[in-house]
């Protein structure tokens, strides 16, 4: 958990960082696979070139990544695809720290220590409509499927942090995410919270968050 106190620290401190998070579907886009993932996030070609060209930029924030992709991957186990996830993030010069953070802090009650960094910071929301439900700022996304919207979200980004010192914007577009992220200044801070919110506002998604015990935590 050194890793979750430590954003949260930095947090506090407004020091600007970003965290992006990569697993199977980001992986399996990189890979080639076709179609779309179980919640329905296309694997585009131009999101996939993207994504390759993201990860050997070899960003100096932090990546996430999930644990899952180093044992089995999404679809059932695909050695192909796991040997080509090795050799991409051993390969490369990246920030690796692990992914599913901030799942864990909040399937083991911790999550409110993110929450309350957040308070006195100028909070940005970029996802679905249903996070209109936090007290942040929105900027509404298709979700799953935002990627063909970059440009304006990019720019509404811009736009709607002018004038707001220290800005953090709070990403949950899917895979989309990693793309956002790394498109957003550099000197703002980006955190990929993938599901993590899911739960509090009534869609558990992962498997630990239908059996959790939560409160509301804003």
């Amino acid at each position: 958990m050194k890793f979750y106190f430590d954003i949260c620290d930095k947090l506090r401190n407004n020091e600007p960082f970003k965290f992006s998070r990569w697993g199977d579907g980001e992986f399996g886009c990189m890979y080639g696979w076709e179609g779309a993932n179980r919640d329905g996030n296309k694997y585009l070609p131009e999101l996939r070139q993207d994504l390759i060209d993201i990860i050997h930029s070899e960003p100096n924030y932090y990546i996430g990544l999930q644990p899952g992709v180093m044992v089995d991957v999404g679809r059932g186990y695909v050695p192909d695809l796991r040997e080509y996830i090795l050799h991409t993030i051993f390969k490369l010069r990246l920030n690796l720290v692990i992914g599913d953070t901030l799942h864990y802090a909040s399937e083991f009650g911790y999550l409110h220590r993110l929450i309350d960094a957040l308070k006195d910071r100028n909070v940005f929301m970029i996802g679905a409509e249903y996070f209109s439900k936090l007290p942040y700022k929105i900027i509404v996304t298709e979700g799953a499927n935002s990627y063909p919207d970059n440009d304006e979200i990019i720019q509404r980004a811009f736009e709607m942090q002018q004038g707001w010192n220290d800005p953090v914007f709070l990403v949950a577009s899917a895979m989309n995410s990693n793309v956002i992220i790394d498109k957003l200044p550099n000197d703002v801070t980006a955190i990929d919270i993938g599901s993590v919110f899911d739960p509090y506002l009534g869609i558990p998604r992962a498997t630990y968050q239908r059996s959790m015990k939560f409160e509301w935590l804003w």
